[in-house]
């Protein structure tokens, strides 16, 4: 899929638009399986060889094993960056963003069952990433699967125009979900908990160094 982020469409089923996750399942977790398979091609501009290493995260026995450590380290940074990035909103905002995306949230306690859903979430996650793309990729089980996605339609096959149209769809599902998710959740108050009250000078300093990131 041309759009790691639309990936995370496929998991919104199991996404509640209050932020919680259905039965044992955890959504910052879900999310982060749903883009790991692609975050090698992300890597290879400062990793030598981690382009071809996309085949491994993207077979399945790298959804159950490669795949859940790469979820884990996005969801790690992700618990590090998501106050900051909050606190870069303007005041208005950011209660209602706070309040969905749980900042402040007391961290539980590592415990066999926190780990098996950690698991059990970032193994779905990459299952809809990986059985996504079979049907919108070359040479893929999906595609071999069904012959008439690689049929030629106007100088390009049939899984072209799929991995195209689904990912601005799945776009513009999430762009949805985000909106009604964001219009329900009541904010946690003028100052959001655990996130960092900035100066306009201290916004426009980590903009310009986020961009000088880019």
């Amino acid at each position: 899929m041309p759009f790691t982020l639309s990936h995370a469409a496929a998991v919104l089923p199991a996404v509640r638009t209050d932020g919680t996750g259905r039965g044992p399942l955890v959504p910052a977790v879900l999310v982060a399986g749903s883009f790991a398979p692609d975050m090698t091609y992300y890597a290879a501009g400062v990793v030598s060889g981690a382009m071809e290493f996309g085949d491994v995260t993207h077979a399945g026995w790298g959804v159950f094993t490669v795949d859940v450590v790469i979820t884990w380290a996005l969801v790690g940074l992700w618990l590090l960056v998501r106050e900051p990035l909050v606190a870069l909103l303007p005041r208005a905002r950011q209660g209602r963003v706070a309040a969905l995306t749980r900042c402040g949230a007391p961290r539980e306690r590592v415990r066999a069952s926190l780990v098996a859903r950690w698991y059990l979430s970032a193994v779905l996650g990459g299952l809809t990433h990986v059985v996504w793309d079979a049907f919108t990729h070359h040479d893929r089980w999906g595609t071999r699967l069904i012959p008439v996605l690689g049929e030629e339609i106007g100088g390009s096959p049939v899984f072209w125009y799929a991995q195209y149209g689904s990912s601005l769809l799945a776009a513009a599902v999430l762009v949805v979900f985000t909106v009604r998710a964001l219009r329900r959740t009541v904010p946690g108050g003028s100052v959001p908990p655990g996130v960092p009250v900035l100066s306009t000078r201290d916004r426009w300093a980590a903009v310009a160094l986020l961009a000088g990131c880019a």
